[in-house]
């Protein structure tokens, strides 16, 4: 590997790990019971659908398996910040929607993504703002590209 691979390889992993350290401790201090940080990305999966959503729909836009998002929802629901109801048009269905404490941790997991979008984009001149949005763009492209597999050799 060369020396850009390696470096670039030891930046994304660490960052990475960083930024999830980061949420976990945040995410702890929100609740008296403690979501885990896929747990609040359920949270707001379902909060962005505004007025609830199958779990299919919820699998698709975390881009997990069904079994992994049923997983959770069941957690969650026994926490107190979702309910599930079944679907008018297929009972084997159900719609799952945030509780107010659902809300309550989607609010404030929300604003602490703002905050700390905030506080990265002040330590950026506007010019290195455009240049890191591009790159981090060219990231998502490449990894929303992948295949299962993964990268190609």
């Amino acid at each position: 590997m060369e020396a850009f691979e390696t470096n670039l390889n030891s930046l994304l992993v660490d960052t990475f790990n960083s930024i999830l350290r980061y949420e976990e401790t945040a995410l702890k201090s929100m609740s008296p019971s403690p979501v885990t940080v896929t747990e609040a990305h359920v949270l707001e999966a379902v909060g962005k659908q505004d007025g609830g959503s199958m779990v299919s729909e919820i699998a698709a836009a975390l881009r997990i398996a069904l079994p992994t998002a049923t997983v959770a929802i069941k957690k969650l629901e026994q926490k107190g910040f979702l309910t599930k109801t079944a679907c008018t048009d297929d009972a084997r269905r159900f719609i799952v929607s945030l509780t107010d404490a659902g809300k309550r941790i989607d609010r404030a997991h929300a604003l602490f993504h703002t905050r700390m979008v905030r506080n990265i984009s002040r330590e950026f001149s506007d010019e290195e703002k455009d240049v890191l949005l591009r790159a981090v763009q060219k990231l998502q492209v490449f990894f929303d590209g992948l295949h299962p597999q993964g990268a190609d050799a």
